[in-house]
C-alpha cells in the first residue's frame, strides 16, 4: 500500500488580491483550522501538511498550526504563484508511487468518505488522478494525485500560458485524460437537504463580508473574477455603450474603459460605488446606485451589459427582465453565474440558488439568445468543447422583434 499525505491549501488572500474567505470564522473558528480538523479526524493514520504561499510566512496562518497542537500536521511556505511547486515541495520525502489528497482550506465540510472511496481507486488502479464532476459541488470535493505525476507535470508546464495549471493541475489532468492515467469518481452521493441547510448555516459568517476586491496583489493565473472581464473584452466593441452591473469597487469598469466607447458601473452597495468613483479617473466611465431588478435606466440604453456572480444573489426572473429592459434590440448580455449540480440549497449563504447548466440555459433562454456558453472548470480553465465546470459564463443576445 502506497503512504499518503493529505495536504490543505489555504492563503490569507484570493487570488483577486482580497482577503481570503478561509480566514473567516465558522462557529467561532478560523475556517481553515476546521478543515485540518475535518481531515484530522478523518485520516487518523496519516501525515498532514497546511500549504501555503511564501507571503503568508510568519503571518495569520502561523497560528493555525499553533491552535490545532497536533504532531501529525506541519506547514508548507512557498511559491506564491503555484500550488502545484507547493505540492510538490510539501511532500519531498514522498516516493513518486505515494499519493496525495488535496483539500482548500475553505471546504470544512468535504466529504471525506468520498476522498477515501478516491484514494482506494487511485491505489487499485495506479491513476494519475481522480476527482469530482466539474460540477460537483466544490464545498464537499477533493482530489487525489499521485505524486509522481504531479513531479511530471511540474516539468511539462513550464511556459506563461500554462501558468493556469500550476493553479489548478487537476483539470490538466481532466482536459489531457487520454494522455494519463485519469478518472472522475461515477458513484456520486444525494446528500439531504437537511444537511446541505446546516452546511449553508455553518458557512453563513464567512460569506457575511464585503464583495470580493480586485487589487494590486492579484495573481492573474489564478484570478476568476478578473476573468470574467477579459472573456467579455472578446465580444464587446470599440463603438459600444457598456454597462457593467453589480460593479463593486469598478475593477472591471476601469479594466473595459479602454476598448468600449463608454462604460457606467452600477452597484447597489453605496460604499462600493463611492470607492469607484473615488478610484476611477477615466474620461469616459461614470458610477450610479442601483438595483439590478428595479433600474432607473430608460428602455433600450445599453449595447452591452456585464453581470457577473450576480444572478444566484436576486430573484431571477426580475433580474433578466430587467436586464432585457435596459439592454437593445441585438445588443449583448454576457453573464456569469456559479455551477452546482446540487445548487438548490447552495453552501454559500448569500446565494439564494445555484445554477445546473440545463436549467440556467432554460432560464435564461426564456428572454435572451444564448449564443456561446462556457464552463469554467476552476480558476481561469475551460474547455470549449465541455459546458461542464464550477461556473458558467453566457454570451448572450437579445432578440430584435
Amino acid at each position: 500500500m502506497s503512504n499518503v499525505k493529505i495536504l490543505i491549501q489555504a492563503s490569507s488572500r484570493s487570488w483577486a488580491g482580497g482577503r481570503d474567505i478561509c480566514m473567516g470564522l465558522v462557529n467561532g473558528e478560523i475556517a481553515v483550522v476546521r478543515t485540518i480538523r475535518h481531515a484530522l479526524a478523518a485520516f487518523p493514520d496519516a501525515q498532514l501538511c497546511l500549504v501555503a504561499p511564501e507571503f503568508d510566512r510568519d503571518g495569520e496562518l502561523n497560528k493555525v498550526v499553533e491552535i490545532i497542537a497536533d504532531k501529525r500536521l506541519k506547514a508548507f511556505y512557498g511559491f506564491d504563484e503555484s500550488p502545484l511547486k507547493r505540492m510538490i515541495a510539501a511532500s519531498i520525502e514522498l516516493t513518486d508511487d505515494d499519493y496525495i489528497v488535496r483539500v482548500d482550506g475553505i471546504h470544512f465540510c468535504f466529504d471525506f468518505n468520498l476522498s477515501q472511496q478516491m484514494l482506494t481507486i487511485a491505489q487499485q488502479k495506479n491513476l494519475d488522478c481522480i476527482k469530482l464532476p466539474a460540477d460537483f459541488p466544490v464545498h464537499f470535493s477533493s482530489e487525489i494525485f499521485r505524486v509522481g505525476a504531479l513531479r511530471e507535470l511540474a516539468n511539462l508546464l513550464t511556459t506563461p500560458e500554462l501558468a493556469k495549471f500550476h493553479v489548478h493541475p487537476k483539470t490538466y489532468f481532466e482536459l489531457n485524460r487520454y494522455d494519463y492515467k485519469f478518472e472522475h469518481l461515477k458513484v456520486l452521493p444525494q446528500y439531504s437537504d437537511e444537511y446541505l441547510n446546516e452546511c449553508r448555516q455553518l458557512a453563513q459568517p464567512i460569506y457575511e463580508i464585503p464583495r470580493q476586491e480586485v487589487n494590486s496583489h492579484r495573481i492573474a493565473s489564478g484570478d476568476r473574477l478578473g476573468y470574467h472581464y477579459q472573456i467579455a473584452l472578446k465580444y464587446l466593441k470599440k463603438n459600444m455603450r457598456v454597462l457593467d452591473i453589480a460593479c463593486a469597487d469598478g475593477y472591471g469598469v476601469r479594466m473595459m474603459s479602454s476598448s468600449v466607447s463608454l462604460v457606467h458601473g452600477a452597484d447597489l452597495d453605496a460604499e462600493s460605488v463611492n470607492f469607484a468613483r473615488q478610484n476611477s479617473s477615466q474620461q469616459n466611465v461614470e458610477f450610479f446606485v442601483e438595483d439590478i431588478t428595479n433600474m432607473s435606466f430608460d428602455d433600450n440604453s445599453y449595447d452591452g451589459v456585464t453581470c457577473f456572480e450576480t444572478l444566484e444573489h436576486v430573484p431571477e426572473d426580475a433580474c433578466l427582465k430587467e436586464l432585457l429592459r435596459i439592454i437593445k434590440p441585438g445588443g449583448m448580455l454576457i453573464l456569469s453565474t456559479p455551477q452546482n449540480s446540487y445548487g438548490h440549497i447552495p453552501v454559500n449563504s448569500c446565494h439564494l440558488v445555484e445554477y445546473n447548466l440545463d436549467y440556467l440555459l432554460k432560464l435564461t433562454g426564456q428572454y435572451f439568445h444564448v449564443i456561446k456558453v462556457i464552463g469554467i472548470k476552476a480558476g481561469i480553465i475551460h474547455d470549449d468543447a465541455d459546458p461542464y465546470g464550477t461556473n458558467t459564463v453566457l454570451v448572450c443576445i437579445k432578440p430584435i422583434r
